[in-house]
Order: C-alpha cells, then structure tokens, then sequence
C-alpha cells in the first residue's frame, strides 16, 4: 500500500508541475486579427500577408515616423483561403503593424494597422480589399499581324 500512494503522490507532482507549466506558456494575451481579403469586383483573394512590426506603441498617435521606424524582419505572415479570402493572425495587443498583402494577380498593398491594448484575449475584424493587376498597355490590345 506504501508503494502505492508514493506512486501516487509522484504521479499526482508530475501532472501538478506540467500543468502549471502549460498554463505560464499561454499566459500574455493576444489579439487575433482576422478577416477577409477581396478583389475590387467582390472576388476572394488568393494573397499572402506579411507582419512586420513598426516599433511604437498604439498610444503614440504620431504615424511621421512609421515608415522609417517598420521593421525589416517579418513578424509573422499568412495566407488568405483561396476559396473564401479569409485570414487569421495573432498579434502582440498595443502595437502598431505594417500588413503587406501581395499575390501572383493582385496589386501589393502596405496598410497599417493598430492593435488595441488589452488584458486579455481579443479578436479584431478587419477586411482588406486588393486591385487586379493591369497590363502596362491594357487598354490597347495587341494586334499579332501588325509589323513595325
């Protein structure tokens, strides 16, 4: 009987520790940032997203800086659903980010973007909307039998 409640006892610590564990490891909040992408003509979007953080503060409201201040190194990037253009990123709340959407048949767009400052877990909505590519010369067809 002694050997079994030492078992016990020892298997009880072991899952009390790691339990504790597991929760420090989620324990800063988080904004989730999520949304859809759209071409102009209402279309889902097959684009990648790229995070790049600006290096202020939500709290400073002076956007001068931010395109001098954007960091290099991406933060976290995603892909938008082929089928129905949405997207998911989790993001550290209180800091500004530049969102980089590019696809293969889309215009590139750098938009960015405030994340609120929170104690706890958030969820924010926000859809973005791309323009088509356009040929240099779109508007003059190319007639193949025509020589210079």
């Amino acid at each position: 009987m002694k050997q079994f409640l030492s078992k016990f006892v020892a298997a009880f610590v072991f899952v009390a520790f790691f339990s504790l564990t597991a929760q420090a490891q989620f324990s800063r909040p988080v904004v989730v940032l999520k949304g859809c992408v759209f071409t102009a003509d209402q279309k889902p979007a097959t684009v990648r997203l790229s995070v790049h953080e600006t290096g202020e503060s939500a709290a400073d409201e002076d956007t001068s800086s931010d395109i001098t201040t954007c960091a290099i190194q991406e933060m976290t990037a995603g892909r938008a659903n082929s089928e129905s253009g949405r997207y998911l990123l989790v993001l550290k709340p209180g800091k500004k980010y530049w969102v980089h959407i590019e696809g293969t048949f889309v215009q590139s767009i750098d938009t960015l973007v405030q994340m609120p400052k929170t104690d706890k877990g958030l969820t924010v909505e926000r859809n973005f909307v791309v323009n088509w590519r356009q040929n240099p010369d779109a508007s003059a067809p190319a007639d193949p039998l025509k020589k210079d």
